[in-house]
């Protein structure tokens, strides 16, 4: 009776237990998946915040090797500079973005105080963007300059 018990009975799993196995392991990995989605979130946002800083000291050193009257110098609203070649010992340097997604402003303010000896100016640079699914960021450099 034995014998004829096991020819019939057959080995491997029930669909419930593969079905509850797949349901277990979806939970246990579904972290994983999300951890890593948000570690990756995460890089972009630094390197998107590394470039900007760099597109605002680009331009803010452009400012600083101009001399006091220069015309990119002149005071007056905040203006958007996106493409900006620079030429200097017969070597032109691309202090543009590629990226469309940042937008650089600079905006000149020159001050004379009547007690003080010197003219100065104040160079604000601003660069802002925005990420996919994320709110608009900015980051500020500002730097002084005087005659």
């Amino acid at each position: 009776m034995k014998q004829q018990q096991n020819k019939n009975s057959r080995c491997g799993f029930s669909f419930v237990e593969v079905l509850f196995a797949v349901v277990l392991l979806g939970f246990l990995i579904a972290p994983i998946f999300t951890l890593l989605t948000q570690s990756s979130s995460g890089t972009v946002q630094n390197r998107n915040d590394i470039l900007a800083q760099q597109h605002a000291t680009n331009l803010l050193a452009y400012a600083y090797s101009l001399p006091f009257d220069h015309i990119f110098l002149n005071a007056g609203p905040a203006r958007t500079i996106k493409d900006l070649s620079v030429t200097a010992n017969a070597a032109t340097l691309d202090l543009g973005m590629e990226e469309d997604m940042f937008t650089r402003t600079i905006e000149i303010d020159q001050q004379k105080p009547a007690d003080w000896p010197h003219a100065y100016k104040i160079i604000t640079v601003k660069v802002k963007w925005k990420q996919a699914n994320e709110s608009a960021r900015e980051i500020k450099v500002a730097g002084l300059v005087s005659q």
